[in-house]
């Protein structure tokens, strides 16, 4: 048994030594040249030149080898692709047959450029079309068969290894570098790919990965690529510390006539956040994009930690520019020109530091470069924020307006969230026309301007008792007791009204009245500083109770308005009352009136002296009460 396992083991050897002399012998590479090229000429259109000749290579599997090729289209500069050497892997008993069928097409240090230089009439006008492009009855199957060469073409795998991809687009270079392509065939008409590699511009790089399988059944009419993954990874080359991370996957049906793109299950995250949706594209002409995105939690701490620090090493190692008074007259929102579209975005929470936004709703419509928000809303500290407006990308520079409305969001929570110490707790509420100039987030408050009506039920001062202030103050001046009624650490008001401007981070009062059982502020005018958070505000108020006591001095102090400045950072407030000249104003009336009372006395009981005593005494009351 083991003699004939020998035997013919020795015999199989024997035989493919015998063919792999004779594929040597009889058949010369060489005789394949023309007819590889005819067949990528007829398949695409583009021109396969080989130079120097074609050669076997036995070990480990057969394979035709060749010097340099380059693919090109029509009258152009550069050819599309070019390496230094290809690798076939054919199969060897088709051979014999006049079959030549590849196993694998393997390319490695090509460089593929897609430039206008490389560009002829197959790019710009398509590839010359096959009989079964223009016709799909049978007749025409049958001339096909007809006319079919003598040597017959299959090729199983296509693969491109440590290669270069040049990309153009308008006036920028994009290289992919380290580009690894391997696309096989799975079954009749349906492919593998498998791609992976890196892009580089402008000191920014990213990484992917790319596995899908794409049904080619009715193709050009028609392709489903299967997205099984694609991988992503982009960090800056300046900041590598940030990083973004995330894939992709979906099935996407492309059709080709009209350029139709739609998709199905698609989903994606970066950096462990989440989304599904749809996506539909009319590719036509100018893209018609419908896009509708959903998650159930984002947060984007990590993302916004890594800004921090990295904002935080630069500013300690730059002085800051010169900075032109000359505005740019470019626009940021160019880009809403270049498509139409329309988005739906839903996200049931969103964390961003200790910040919490919950039920963030976004419709947006862009028609030819000017975008409708339809509607943006979200709760936010216990309140709710809805806003629409308008971002203007054919104008000469950028605009960015919106309607908003906040609705009884807690000041409390929202100064914990922000990690912002404060002494005003309350509901607020607002509604303004806002806009900016810009879209950058560090410049985005500082650009923001317009008008604010704010409204702050339930409202507390806290670490600031303006009635006490005023009650103490009284005291020192006073012989009667004022010791006030209210010993709390805080002011409250019932309302707090106010219209502002925004201007520079800057909230500019133009009016600012308050009011609650004890206090009324009639009057206010300051500055609240959102970038430097600390403010500067006066007022002019009444004191109608909280005294435990009443005589001449506290009924005259209700009637008075009394001057008070606040200001200072938020968590540190100060304040300022001339609380001098307001006694003063009291005390000179009550002297006014004892003055009086003193004269008619006086000229009562020396009614019956002599009238030069009468005359000293009147003009000495006389000059006291002009004094006054």
């Amino acid at each position: 048994m083991v003699k004939k396992i020998l035997v013919f083991l020795f015999a199989l050897i024997l035989a493919i030594t015998i063919g792999i002399i004779s594929l040597i012998v009889f058949v010369d590479p060489n005789n394949f040249r023309g007819f590889i090229s005819d067949t990528v000429k007829d398949k695409t259109g583009y021109e396969l030149t080989i130079d120097g000749d074609l050669r076997w290579h036995i070990w480990p599997q057969v394979s035709i080898l060749t010097d340099s090729v380059k693919l090109s289209d029509v009258d152009v500069k550069k050819p599309i692709l070019t390496a230094d050497n290809m690798r076939l892997d054919v199969e060897l008993l088709p051979l014999f047959s006049k079959k030549l069928s590849i196993k694998n097409v393997f390319i490695k240090s090509a460089i593929i450029d897609v430039t206008d230089e490389s560009k002829g009439n197959i790019a710009k006008n398509g590839a010359k079309k096959t009989p079964m492009d223009t016709t799909t009855n049978e007749s025409t199957d049958s001339k096909d068969k007809k006319n079919t060469s003598s040597w017959q073409f299959s090729l199983n795998k296509f693969e491109v290894t440590d290669s270069t991809v040049v990309l153009q687009y308008k006036d920028d270079l994009i290289n992919f570098r380290n580009t690894n392509l391997i696309v096989e065939q799975v079954k009749d008409k349906n492919i593998a790919i498998d791609l992976n590699g890196n892009v580089d511009k402008n000191q920014q790089d990213m990484s992917y990965l790319i596995h899908a399988n794409v049904d080619l059944n009715e193709f050009p009419r028609q392709a489903i690529i299967d997205l099984n993954k694609l991988n992503f990874t982009y960090k800056g080359i300046a900041n590598s510390a940030k990083e973004l991370k995330g894939n992709i996957s979906g099935v996407f049906n492309y059709q080709h006539n009209p350029q139709i793109l739609k998709s199905q299950n698609l989903s994606f995250s970066v950096n462990g956040n989440n989304f599904i949706g749809v996506i539909n594209a009319d590719l036509t002409s100018k893209p018609e994009i419908n896009l509708q995105l959903n998650s159930d939690k984002i947060d984007l701490s990590s993302l916004l930690k890594i800004g921090e620090k990295t904002n935080g090493k630069a500013n300690s190692q730059q002085t800051p520019p010169v900075v032109s008074n000359v505005t740019k007259s470019n626009n940021e929102l160019n880009f809403l020109n270049a498509f139409n579209a329309k988005a739906k975005l839903t996200i049931k929470q969103l964390n961003a530091n200790k910040m919490t936004f919950n039920n963030i709703n976004v419709d947006i419509t862009n028609n030819d470069g000017i975008a409708i928000f339809r509607n943006m809303s979200l709760d936010f500290a216990k309140g709710h924020i809805l806003a629409t407006g308008v971002a203007n990308g054919k104008q000469k520079n950028t605009l960015i307006k919106l309607n908003t409305k906040i609705t009884d969001v807690d000041l409390n929570t929202f100064f914990k969230q922000i990690d912002t110490a404060h002494d005003l707790d309350g509901l607020f509420n607002a509604s303004g026309d806002l806009q900016s100039n810009t879209l950058s987030g560090s410049k985005l408050l500082a650009n923001l301007q317009g008008n604010v009506a704010i409204v702050v039920t339930n409202a507390k001062l806290n670490n600031l008792n303006i009635e006490s202030i005023i009650q103490n103050a009284v005291a020192r001046y006073s012989k009667n007791d004022t010791t006030p009624e209210n010993q709390k650490k805080y002011t409250e008001f019932q309302t707090i009204s106010a219209n502002a401007y925004l201007k520079q981070g800057n909230l500019e009062f133009s009016t600012l009245t308050a009011n609650s059982a004890t206090l009324e502020i009639i009057e206010g005018s300051g500055r609240v500083g959102l970038l430097n958070r600390d403010l500067d505000i006066n007022l002019n108020l009444k004191m109608l109770g909280g005294w435990n006591t009443k005589n001449e001095v506290i009924a005259k102090l209700q009637k008075l308005t009394i001057p008070l400045r606040i200001y200072g950072e938020f968590a540190k407030l100060r304040y300022q009352i001339d609380i001098a000249k307001l006694i003063n104003d009291v005390f000179s009336d009550k002297l006014q009136d004892r003055l009086e009372k003193l004269r008619d006395k006086l000229e009562n009981h020396h009614s019956k002296d002599n009238s030069k005593s009468k005359s000293k005494t009147s003009n000495i009351l006389g000059g006291l009460l002009k004094r006054k």
